[in-house]
This record gives C-alpha cells, structure tokens and sequence, in this order.
C-alpha cells in the first residue's frame, strides 16, 4: 500500500507535500506540455523513436515524468528533511546497516539506480547490457532531470540495486518506490514497455520535458496552494492538478506558436510591394521542394533582402516540418538587439495568437525595451510578444515561441554542458536561422558543424545566411545536415551566387537555384595602395598621407565616408590625427569601436544610424566615422567612400558593402562606390596588429587586389575572389609557408573542439557523455583570450566615481537593480591578460561580492595626478572621453 508520508516536496512550504502528489503533478503537466506546448514534429520524434503511436508515446512521457524523483524515496533523501521523524521511526523505513559510511545519495542518482529493476517489475523487457534496455534508458533520462546524465549502469547494479548502495534503503523503502511507481503508471493509462530504445535526439527531446514539467510542478506558490487542498484523496487530486495545468503552462508562456496563414511573399511582409529577385524566387520555387524538414542555404551581398527571405524560409520550412517555433541567431551581441526588435515587430504581425520573443545574449537585462517594468504597447492587428519572468529564468530562453540571440545559444548544444538538454527541447520545435554562417573561426565552424548534424537527426528546419561563404565552407556545414538526417554521401556543395540551395532532411537531395539578378548589382571600384604604417600625416608614402588624401573631397565638400580599422588603436591614432589635421571646422569625426564605454558605443551607434542608417537623414555636413570591425555585420549602413585597413577578401567584401548601400544622390566627387585598401609592403600584417587576421590570408588577399584590372562586379565577381583567396590557401600543392603554418592552426583549432564536443547522433548510445556539470556560463564557444570587464573609476574625498551618461556618478556600496545597470552600461571588455598580476585596488567593494553581474568586474582606479592606472605590466591604461580606453 502507498505511504502518503514519503515526501516530494518541504522547502518553503508549511508541511511536507506528499511524494505521490509532486509525481502526479508532474505526469500531468507532461501530458499537458506533449498537447499544448510540443510541436507536431517533436511528438513524432519522440513517437516515432520508440516504436509506438502518438498516444501511447504520449502516455509514456506521462510516465517518464510521474517517476523522476522515484530516487526520493529512499532512506537518504528523508533523513535530511524537516518533519519526517515519524516516518523514520517506523520500523519499515529503519536505517540500513553502515549507511554512516558510505557517500550521499543525490536523489536523481537514486532514480537512475532503482528504476531499472521496478520498470523489468512492471513488465518491461529485462535486458542486462544497459545499452540495449529500455529500462535502463528510462532510468538515465530521468536520473539527468537535474540536468546531467549519469553514466551507464552495469548489469548488476541494474539488477540489484541495493547490493550497491546502502543509502537507498531497506525492503520497506524498496516496496514504496514499486507502490509509487505502480500508482503513477495506473495514473498514465498503464502503457506497454516501448518497442524500441529512443535514438539520441528523441532521449533529449523527453528528458527536456521531463525537466519542465519538473519545474513547472515545483512552483512553491502553487504547491502550497495544492498541499493546503490535499485530504488524501488522490483521484480529487489528480482532477485538480488536470483542471490547473493549462493555466500552468499559461503562466509559463509554453505555448506551439500559431501563425496567420500566407501564400505569397508579400502576405507576410505586406509593406515589401516589389520583392528583390533572391526573395521573389524562394518565394514561388520554396514551397514546391519542401517534402518535410530541410535546410536552406542562402547566399548574396548586403542589401538583398536575406533577413526577409530567411523569415519567409523559415515559415514554409517550419510549417512542412511541424515546427511552428523560430530561432535567429547572429554572431555578436552587439547585432542581436537590433534584429531582437525586428523579429519581435515581425512576430507581433505575423502570429495569430500571443507569442513571447526572447533576447538571448549575457547582456540582455541591460535592453531597456526588454525590460518588464515597461508597458508593452499592442498594435492594432497585432498580438503580444513580450517573455514574461517564468522564460527569463535561466536555461528556459530557447523555451519560447520565438527567440534571438547569439550563435553561442545554440553552439553551446553541440557541448556537453549543463542542461543543455532544455536547448535542444528548444530548438527542436522550431526553425533555426543564423546568420553570417561563414563568420566563425576552425572551433566555431566544427562546433555549428555538430550543432548542424544533430538538426539534421531531429528534423529542425535551418536556414543559412552568408553574403561570402567559400565553397568549401558550404560543402562542409549542408554535409552536417545531411549526415545528422542519415545522408552520408559526399556532396560538394556549389553555392549559386546570388543564389540559394535547398537541402531535403528526408532524401538528401541538394537543389540550387541561382545565379539570380539582383538589384544590387554594380561596379566597385577598388583602389588598392601600399602604404608606410604610421599615423604622421607628414610621412611620405605613410598611411596617415593616404587617408587624408583619400577623405580630402568629402572634407573639403559634402558627403559621408567610412575609414575602417583593424585594431582600436589604430582607430583612436586615425581620429585623433583627423580631428587635429581639420580642426573644429572640419567634418564631423565618429569614432566607434568595443573598448567605448557601452553607453557611449550605444549612444555613438544610434547617432551613425539616424545619419546613415535605411531610415536616417543625410547631414549637410560632411561626416567621417572612424571604427572597427564593428561595423562589418549587419549594421544597414551607407557611405558615398569606404577606406580599409588590409583584411582578409571576405572581409573586404563586407566592408564594401557598406559603401553605396541605399538610393542617395551622391556627391559629385562619388559618383560610383568605391573601396580604398591600405596595405604594408608585402601585405604582411602590420606588427602591432598581432595575430588580428591570419598573415597567409592577408598575402593572398593582397596579391588577389593586386591583380585586380578594372572595377569589382558585384556580386558576378565575389566568388572568384573568395575562392582565389580560401580555396587556394587550404589546397596542399599550392601552399606557401604560411599557408602550412595557418593550415595547421585551423586544423588544431577543429581538434580542439572534436576534444569537446558532445558526440556525433549516430554514435550515441549512453547519454552520459552529452552532458556534463560544466556550467553554460563557463563554457567556450570561441577560442581566444579570455576577457575582462572593466570599470573605470577616479578618486574622490569620498570614495570614487565612475563616467555614466549623465556625468561623474558616486560608485554604490548597496546597488539597486538601476545602480547595477548603470554600471555595466559604463563598463569595457577588454583582454584579461591587461590585469595579469592586478592587486586589491582593482577588487571590486566587498558589498558587490553577492551580486553576479558585479562580482567579476575590475575596477580600473586613475591616479590624482596622471589621470591613469599604472598595470604590473608597466603599460598604462585610461579612459578618454574622445578615443575610449586606451592603452599605453
């Protein structure tokens, strides 16, 4: 008989919660996520994984979340628990013999224990090696409910599990776990043992679920509520929690999204009357090649409409598939509040019922829009789109309808993490878009490489965006898919460009469309110049003399130009020897680069989009922005001049992108788009560039612009470019000393990741490696120097002050929540090497300690007299009110 003492729930609570109860609650909150919250395409994942139909796979997750905390009813977990002294003293539930001296018991270590041997007691197929039970399978998803999966078990510990681990109890404990078990497999229907083992992406799939519903069971409040109804009538119960649920997951904002029904490209985008070629040809040719989940690839320049054509793809995908949700995932965090505002205008119109959109980046509390203390306004005709608490809380982000984020969201599936398991529940119900695919590194290529293979397995529908992907580079992330959806074939990818390529998950046939006109099509004219690196505008032959010279026309008249540099230093000289060569009376100079204060960057963005953005206003007087590689992606900005520091040919491409962008009359001295590149003797890297950019790149690049005998067609030309440049550098027979040299640290750069990655789909068969207790926050998605925020901060009578905004403020010893966002937004990323041996003056107050998002910041105290911190390096650091911070 079922003990109601054995208890599930105690903290915060004004008695124990039954055990029975919180199982209950959580079996059925899973099948009311499996109606209302999973998509078409995860259920038959799931369905399809273990053999069964619809229904019984719906009742077996049912079950799967009605036994996950089994682990609790042991002799461990209760002896830690307020309240239950009485049921320790009776003599069923006695301590076993020597449990003193053996280790704690974590109760989801338990579940994955015990639950091999009661689901063979329930009928299910006893199967000794753990790699072929059901059982045992069973047992590993609900012992990783708390987010890591243990290892295997062997075929004793799966058979007698007691034999193992004294902690779990005598025969009275063991006869409550099969009552418990028994109650909760009657609550679920009594569904029949699976046919078969669910493969990888279907075992994740259930067990995000199971750790909802988990979740969702354990709000205190309601539990409270629940435990203050409770007379020990189970059926009565069992109607309640059923009655609840849908307001639960209400609450939660778990919902499949529901979108407005379309046929063409201008129902979903009604402003857009005249589609560019690339989105009027996905859009009549899309829908006729979708036969389920699939993969477009999309490749064109700048300006040819590729975000709307991804969110066009993504609705015809997503809705082949049975994927009703969106993810659009960039490559930095400073593009993802833009498109974050985008997506959500494009969500509120499209969507026929509420749906939240979530930013999903580390700095996504600092969005004053996304703040919840604003009022949300709803357009007419359109629905909410604002993420309540319940999906700000942490792991839950991919959980929404719709997200945006940072590729890294993602990236960090494809690694044995933490509760990564809740990131593919997330992104298996929906259509992944990421943008600037060809923009990672060798780690961050083989990391989307995984992250792709594993879409492939479950069925995501992805869409791929790059304005200057290599061939090779395509060939290698559509095989990814390809292979995770069972394609092993080799399939060199030819990427039409401008062009698209459709990829069936179903039978791996790859169709290009493209070469396609485009309205962007011109002529750039690209002036390449070899230039002395100095920043002495008197020195012959020196960069400095070029700049000026190239800049003169739009100084002397009207216009707007765009100087980019490689690193900040060269940005902050390049101003300040602009601003003293012209004076107050010359153009007006914007400097934009990531060691700005963030509040200062904002600021100096916004300021450049309202003059050059799609919608900004030409200033009448000439302007020159001086920045970084800020500005190569996705910024929608126009300039009649682009000058650059040399940088590898995709990146040029980008740079050049933003040179006659938009429909502007031009000044006279503009009449074409043209791009300026300056380059050392050799098109080696300047030596203070470090190592920026790779040197065999730049050379190739170099020698490519050299070549060059007239004007650049865009986009006819930018594959040849590409490929004279990437191809030719990873071809064996034609590589030169430092093409070896960089061929080998791409190829270390992918070893590293193969090292850290979670497995290949198809090679999975124990859980435990996919998972592991590293947290999100601390894992790698990108290889390089760690970094460091840092606070700027001076001296006072006082105590110290810090720039904000508004002025010199009072550093806070007690910061509120806007004390806090205050000074992050005053804060700058630099490298963490910068404070290598740093001592207690950089600590932050000891009052920050308790405080995550201040804890970890070094203050940066200027001296009285010399305005700036002297580092144990012997290099000094400042902030400039102008420049940022520089370093000397």
């Amino acid at each position: 008989m079922l003990d109601p003492r054995i208890v599930g729930k105690r903290r915060g609570l004004s008695g124990p919660y039954p055990l029975v109860c919180h199982l209950a609650d959580a079996a059925v909150i899973a099948g009311a996520l499996w109606d209302a919250y999973l998509s078409s395409a995860q259920r038959q994942v799931i369905a399809s994984g273990w053999g069964v139909d619809l229904a019984r796979a719906r009742r077996l997750v049912m079950v799967a979340a009605g036994l996950h905390d089994t682990g609790k009813i042991i002799f461990c977990f209760h002896r830690g628990v307020e309240g239950t002294r009485g049921l320790l003293a009776d003599p069923r539930y006695q301590a076993p013999t020597g449990w003193m001296h053996d280790e704690w018991i974590p109760h989801q270590v338990a579940s994955h224990r015990v639950l091999p041997q009661i689901l063979t007691g329930l009928g299910w197929p006893a199967v000794e090696r753990p790699w072929k039970s059901a059982a045992h399978q069973l047992a590993q998803i609900l012992g990783g409910h708390h987010g890591v999966f243990g290892e295997a078990l062997s075929a004793a510990a799966m058979t007698d599990p007691l034999k193992a681990l004294r902690g779990l109890g005598t025969d009275g404990w063991a006869e409550q776990r099969q009552a418990h078990a028994r109650t909760v497999f009657e609550l679920c229907g009594s569904p029949a043992a699976p046919e078969r083992l669910l493969p990888a992406g279907a075992a994740v799939v259930v067990t995000g679920v199971v750790i909802l519903a988990d979740w969702l069971a354990s709000n205190t409040r309601q539990v409270q509520g629940r435990l203050d109804a409770w007379n020990g009538d189970l059926p009565a119960h069992v109607a309640r929690i059923r009655q609840r649920a849908p307001w639960v997951l209400a609450h939660a904002q778990l919902a499949a999204p529901a979108w407005k029904p379309i046929t063409t490209f201008t129902d979903l985008f009604p402003d857009i009357k005249d589609p560019y070629p690339l989105q009027a040809d996905v859009a009549k040719r899309l829908k006729d090649l979708v036969d389920g989940p699939g993969l477009v690839l999309v490749t064109a320049p700048t300006g040819d409409g590729k975000t709307e054509t991804a969110l066009f793809a993504a609705r015809i995908l997503g809705a082949a598939a049975g994927a009703g949700g969106l993810a659009v995932l960039l490559p930095t965090m400073a593009t993802t509040d833009a498109m974050w505002r985008r997506v959500k205008k494009f969500t509120a119109r499209a969507a026929e019922v509420g749906t939240p959109v979530t930013l999903l980046n580390s700095m996504a509390w600092l969005n004053e829009e996304y703040d919840l203390e604003r009022d949300e306004v709803v357009a007419d005709g359109c629905v909410s789109t604002e993420a309540a608490h319940w999906l700000r809380g942490p792991h839950r982000g991919l959980a929404a309808g719709v997200a945006v984020g940072t590729w890294d969201q993602a990236a960090l599936a494809a690694l044995p993490v933490r509760f990564n398991v809740l990131r593919w529940l997330g992104l298996s119900g929906k259509t992944l878009v990421i943008d600037e695919a060809h923009s990672y590194d060798a780690y961050g290529h083989r990391l989307t490489q995984r992250l792709l293979e594993w879409c492939g397995h479950l069925g995501v529908p992805v869409v791929l965006l790059s304005a200057t992907l290599t061939g090779r580079t395509a060939t290698e992330l559509v095989g990814a898919y390809r292979a995770g959806a069972g394609h092993t074939s080799a399939e060199p990818i030819v990427s039409p460009y401008p062009g698209w390529v459709h990829v069936s998950a179903k039978t791996g046939t790859v169709t290009p469309h493209g070469p396609l006109p485009t309205t962007r099509e011109r002529e750039v004219a690209v002036d390449h110049h070899t230039v002395r690196h100095t920043h002495d505008p008197a020195a012959a032959e020196g960069r400095a003399a070029r700049v000026l010279s190239e800049l003169r026309p739009a100084a002397t008249g009207t216009g707007c130009a765009l100087v980019v540099c490689n690193v900040v230093a060269d940005a902050q000289a390049t101003r300040r020897m602009l601003a003293k060569e012209w004076g107050e009376d010359g153009p007006q100079i914007v400097l934009l680069h990531a060691r700005l204060p963030m509040w200062q960057r904002i600021e100096r963005t916004d300021l450049i989009e309202s003059m050059v953005g799609s919608k900004g206003r030409r200033p009448a007087r000439p302007l020159v922005v001086v920045a970084t590689q800020v500005v190569e992606q996705s910024l929608d900005w126009d300039f009649d001049l682009v000058v650059s520091d040399l940088a590898p040919m995709s990146l040029l491409l980008q740079r050049a992108g933003r040179c006659h962008r938009h429909d502007h009359p031009r000044p006279a001295w503009a009449p074409l788009p043209r791009l300026v590149v300056l380059s050392a003797p050799g098109g080696r890297p300047a030596p203070h560039w470090g190592d920026v950019y790779d040197s065999s790149l730049l050379r190739r690049t170099c020698d490519t612009l050299r070549a060059l005998d007239g004007p650049v067609a865009i986009p006819g030309a930018v594959p040849a470019l590409i490929a004279d440049v990437y191809d030719a550098a990873w071809d064996p027979a034609l590589a030169d000393t430092d093409d070896t040299a960089r061929l080998a640290k791409e190829q270390a750069q992918a070893a590293a990741a193969d090292i850290v990655m979670i497995p290949p789909p198809a090679r999975v068969k124990d859980l435990h490696p996919l998972t592991s207790t590293l947290d999100p926050d601390l894992a790698v998605t990108r290889l390089g120097g760690e970094s460091k925020r840092i606070l700027p901060v001076w001296p006072t009578d006082d105590g110290w002050t810090f720039v904000t905004a508004d002025g010199p403020t009072k550093l806070p010893d007690r910061p509120t929540k806007q004390d806090i966002r205050t000074v992050i937004l005053s804060t700058v990323q630099v490298r963490s090497t910068w404070l290598t041996g740093a001592g207690p003056e950089t600590f932050p107050p000891a009052t920050w300690r308790d405080i995550p998002a201040l804890r970890d910041i070094a203050l940066i105290p200027h001296d009285r007299k010399t305005g700036r911190w002297r580092a144990p390096d012997g290099r000094t650091i400042r902030l400039d009110p102008l420049d940022g911070i520089i370093r000397e």
